[in-house]
């Protein structure tokens, strides 16, 4: 299946909002197998949208609209979708209902002009909206193409995607099976990842492909069919080769994060952090914070002394379920406002005779360095924590 986006709106044509819903759709299409051909964005002008819609249409079997469907007279979506499949938008009673309610239950009328929101099509399928008033339109063409309209905001968005459009798009694409697996490293360059498996990419079946992430290089594995077991095989079979070439850099798949998978491990082995940091403006302690998996793991003593902590030298734990984490960056800020110097890491435990020390050199602006102090720091730990689980 070929898929086009279409971002439709003039405040995203004149700079004043960021289109975020075109790359959060690109990489959920991705994951979905669909391939995107093209993305754009389009002002609210009826003309300027008929002229886009046709061409995405000529170019691919999916069409996701975002934008376009308020009130408003600029909201020109539906009317042009209407257009384009030679029909005549109409009020829907029930929709109607539905809008006047969700405007009553806030204590408000529903202004005239709202009525808009309930328009239909014959060719179109209704997806609710339950946190706006904006219903989407699933459309199919006489050609067979389908249209999705969907609101701008994101919430709005994302939550009628996930639960409305992509499940009906899925099942309208027959018994083709789409099984990917997200591989999650970091310590390794996305070049270097790639070349180590690039008779993994050039062979094509199943489809792998590198992806450069906030928390490190991804590798997606697809396989595609009509059999669902041999899809799976295919799959794990690329699955278990990058794990053997890539094996040492590997922290995690599909909805891991980090600081999940470490929270993990040291409930496991009963164990929780104390956690010293100098010069990485608390980014571990904050990393770990905003992980509902992890806050509960951790205790926190973060400085912002810039100096490495000598004091900590001959410090040791006895108990074993406490870890002593101390994180130190060392760097200068130059005329280009880029930090460069090193971080070290010790991890002290009572199985450890001696502390767990590891550096790395550091560059970057300063948010850069904090959050790479932490991936860092997370990345190590979990290594750590699985080389102690084989030991005992």
């Amino acid at each position: 299946m070929r898929a086009c986006i279409l971002s439709i709106g003039s405040e995203i044509m004149l700079g004043q909002i960021t289109d975020t819903n075109a790359s959060w759709l690109a990489r959920d299409l991705a994951d979905a197998g669909i391939e995107l051909r093209m993305v754009m964005q389009v002002g609210d002008d009826s003309e300027l949208l008929l002229d886009a819609l046709r061409r995405a249409t000529d170019l691919a079997d999916l069409v996701i609209c975002t934008g376009g469907i308020g009130p408003t007279d600029d909201d020109l979506t539906r009317e042009t979708i209407a257009t384009l499949v030679g029909e005549s938008p109409e009020v829907d009673p029930t929709l109607l209902e539905e809008l006047e309610a969700f405007f009553a239950q806030s204590g408000r009328v529903m202004p005239r002009r709202n009525a808009k929101q309930a328009w239909t099509i014959p060719s179109a399928t209704i997806l609710p909206n339950p946190v706006g008033t904006a219903p989407g339109w699933l459309v199919t063409t006489p050609d067979e193409t389908m249209i999705v309209a969907m609101p701008g905001v994101p919430r709005e968005m994302y939550r009628m995607w996930t639960e409305q459009a992509r499940p009906r798009i899925l099942a309208r694409a027959g018994t083709h099976i789409i099984d990917t697996v997200q591989i999650k490293t970091i310590g390794i360059g996305e070049s270097d990842a790639e070349e180590r498996i690039h008779h993994l990419i050039l062979a094509g079946d199943p489809q792998v492909a590198t992806y450069a992430k906030d928390d490190g290089v991804h590798i997606r594995v697809t396989a595609t069919g009509e059999d669902a077991e041999h899809a799976r095989r295919r799959r794990d079979a690329a699955r278990e080769e990058v794990y053997r070439i890539l094996g040492p850099y590997i922290w995690g798949e599909d909805n891991d994060t980090l600081a999940g998978v470490l929270a993990r491990r040291l409930t496991e082995n009963g164990m929780t952090l104390n956690i010293h940091e100098y010069g990485t403006g608390g980014g571990l302690a904050s990393l770990l914070a905003s992980d509902p998996h992890a806050a509960g793991i951790f205790r926190a003593d973060v400085s912002s002394a810039p100096e490495a902590p000598d004091a900590f030298d001959a410090l040791k734990t006895y108990d074993p379920r406490l870890v002593e984490v101390i994180l130190a960056y060392n760097g200068n800020v130059d005329e280009l406002q880029v930090s460069r110097g090193t971080l070290q890491m010790s991890v002290l435990h009572a199985e450890l005779t001696v502390p767990r020390v590891a550096t790395w050199s550091l560059r970057g602006t300063l948010p850069e360095i904090q959050r790479r102090s932490a991936l860092n720091a997370v990345f190590e730990l979990n290594a750590w924590l699985q080389e102690l689980r084989s030991i005992r």
